[in-house]
């Protein structure tokens, strides 16, 4: 009974059930592991169906005593918190889960040497009470003869049989689809060392020899098996979309799919038992030429061209890795989808990798089948003004509140502060570049660039002078790039190719004035750089100006309502009184009567500025470029 009700152990899918059996061969120091599905003729129906599965490795095999206990339940050999094993449940859990039968080979000295033993649940109901010793016994020659590593002078075969919870009837079709999951939960052991961590980890001999995992389906006619074609070599899958050589057809230009956020990998130290833990954290997010198939860098195929980039293999390929991903002593538990807005396409765009150590598997409530983290998992929902009790009027209260209570969510607070600041970085520059915007929306915002830029002009022939025109005039033609380039890629954290093609078309515009958003820590709700030759302004989107009026305004109308139009405008209308009111405050709130009097003035100059400014609407004056 305690076996039968053991098979309901919640793994999510036969992958992860054998993903267990991966950990094991990756723990035993295998450099090849083999998944087998065998399919044969059933009797009933005459169709092929798949009828074992079955996982070999190169590793270190395991000697009589180790090999029995294998398949007790909670008589794991590595409990001590270090590497991928938790509670020694793993193997006859996991076959458990999907057969009723799992029959082991191992050997230290000679695949001819191998001892075997196995699990029956049906010998069990009927009185088995101990796992039978094991004894030598050939290895099948199913597996013999379709192995493509071979059989080396150690290792083991798992074999599972009576596959009544498989939820796979072909392996050769299902092993594709294995293959995602797989190459993301090993990702590090399947990549080349080189591309496993960020250079300034210094973890990467934790990780070992890079691995090879390969499924080969089989089909077996008259005891005779055959290897079918449809191998399936695992390449990494990483969801960061940093590696190289991973399964991800990238197919939209040069380079990694996403680029690194400039403030990862961040550590976020986390006190345990009185010791300090690290909790190591990345995150990415999408380059402009992946989502943009007009940009300089992209190389999209013809028949993409001007679509969403959600619509590309690359963007469904990351619609199915969106989400935070947990990792556990280098392996994959779980990608997090409690982080993200499910009815945003653009969260695809960014993600965030988790690093925590095996001692603080209880602070993050790791599952026993290494599946999920649900202390962390609550963290995504976590707001202090909703937990608060009547009597706590701060996040404080809250804090000491949860600590008296013994709550693990307390020790994941400063993590939970830091991946949302970098979430919220992220989301905005996903924002930023987004493809969405229509043709028209580009048209009325050159436009407006050159309407200003005519003005400007014209306040030059007039004889007034600015710190752009007096940097242009000091810094030869050639190196007023560089000087641009810097600006955007140092102090705003633009990717070089994406700052490279604003420099560009700068120039070769002509425009006097250059527009962009920006994640700021500055109060101000814009930044102005005096570059040479142009204004270059910087809409801080971590100002609530940007999120109650810009954005507001600015997205495209051309699919609304006229009722959705209407509400917007009246929005914009009301925080455009209350940056008013800001600026009239700020007067009012001035002592001296000198410097009230030069605010004022500074009021007045920058209104008769943009007088100018609107007042200009002859056409025929804007550059012809630009129009």
């Amino acid at each position: 009974m305690t076996v039968e009700a053991m098979r309901s152990s919640g793994y999510k899918s036969t992958t992860h059930a054998l993903a267990e059996l991966v950990d094991n061969s990756i723990e035993a120091n295998a450099s090849d592991i083999e998944i087998f599905g065998v399919s044969r003729r059933d009797k009933n129906t005459g169709r092929m169906s798949l009828q074992e599965l079955a996982v070999l490795d190169n590793g270190d095999g395991m000697d009589l005593t180790t090999l029995r206990g294998s398949l007790r339940y909670g008589k794991g050999t590595r409990q001590e918190r270090k590497g991928i094993g938790r509670f020694g449940l793993g193997l006859p859990n996991s076959s458990m889960s999907q057969s009723r039968r799992v029959d082991i080979w191992s050997w230290q000295n000679g695949h001819a040497n191998a001892l075997h033993t196995y699990l029956s649940i049906d010998e069990v109901a009927q009185g088995q009470l101990v796992i039978p010793t094991p004894e030598l016994k050939p290895i099948p020659r199913t597996y013999h003869s379709t192995s493509i590593a071979g059989f080396e002078d150690s290792g083991t075969l798992v074999v599972w049989s009576d596959l009544d919870m498989v939820e796979w009837q072909q392996a050769a079709t299902t092993f594709k689809h294995t293959e995602f999951l797989l190459g993301r939960i090993y990702r590090r052991f399947l990549c080349e060392p080189s591309q496993r961590l960020s250079d300034k980890d210094p973890r990467n001999n934790e990780i070992g020899g890079r691995r090879r995992i390969t499924c080969i389906p089989v089909e077996e006619v008259n005891s005779s098996p055959k290897r079918l074609e449809s191998i399936v070599e695992v390449r990494p899958n990483d969801p960061l979309y940093l590696m190289g050589g991973t399964m991800c057809p990238e197919r939209f230009g040069h380079g990694p799919m996403f680029v690194e956020l400039e403030s990862s990998p961040f550590v976020v130290n986390i006190i345990h038992n009185g010791e300090k833990h690290d909790v190591i954290v990345r995150a990415s997010y999408a380059r402009p030429h992946v989502r943009d198939s007009s940009h300089p860098d992209a190389e999209w195929p013809e028949e993409w061209m001007g679509m969403d980039a959600g619509h590309t293999d690359w963007g469904k390929d990351a619609a199915r890795n969106m989400g935070i991903s947990l990792m556990r002593s280098h392996r994959e538990i779980e990608i997090d989808q409690s982080w993200v807005s499910g009815d945003d396409p653009r969260e695809r765009w960014w993600t965030v990798e988790v690093d925590f150590p095996t001692a603080l598997d209880e602070i993050f409530g790791v599952t026993n089948t290494k599946q999920g983290s649900m202390t962390f998992q609550r963290l995504a929902r976590y707001d202090w003004k909703r937990d608060a009790l009547p009597d706590e009027n701060s996040s404080f209260d809250v804090k000491k509140r949860m600590e008296e209570d013994g709550d693990p969510r307390v020790h994941l607070l400063d993590l939970n502060q830091q991946i949302r600041k970098a979430i919220k970085i992220m989301r905005d520059r996903v924002r930023q570049t987004r493809q969405s915007r229509t043709r028209h929306s580009i048209e009325k915002e050159q436009k407006t660039d050159a309407k200003a830029s005519v003005a400007i002009k014209r306040r030059i022939g007039e004889g007034y002078t600015g710190r752009s025109d007096k940097a242009a005039e000091l810094i030869p033609e050639n190196e007023q790039k560089t000087v641009q380039m810097k600006s955007l890629v140092e102090k705003y954290h633009l990717d070089e190719s994406d700052a490279l093609q604003r420099v560009i078309r700068t120039i070769e515009t002509k425009y006097k004035v250059r527009w962009l958003q920006s994640d700021q820590s500055t109060p101000a709700f814009f930044e102005v750089d005096s570059l040479p030759g142009v204004i270059q302004v910087a809409l801080n989107t971590n100002h609530p100006v940007y999120s109650d009026l810009y954005a507001i305004m600015h997205p495209d109308t051309d699919e609304m309502s006229t009722e959705e139009i209407r509400e917007r405008l009246e929005k914009a209308a009301m925080a455009f009184r209350l940056l008013i009111y800001a600026w009239a405050r700020f007067e009012d709130e001035q002592d001296s009567e000198r410097l009230k009097d030069r605010i004022m003035e500074f009021r007045i100059d920058w209104g008769k500025m943009a007088k100018d400014f609107f007042y200009e609407d002859d056409e025929s004056l804007y550059p012809t470029d630009l129009v």
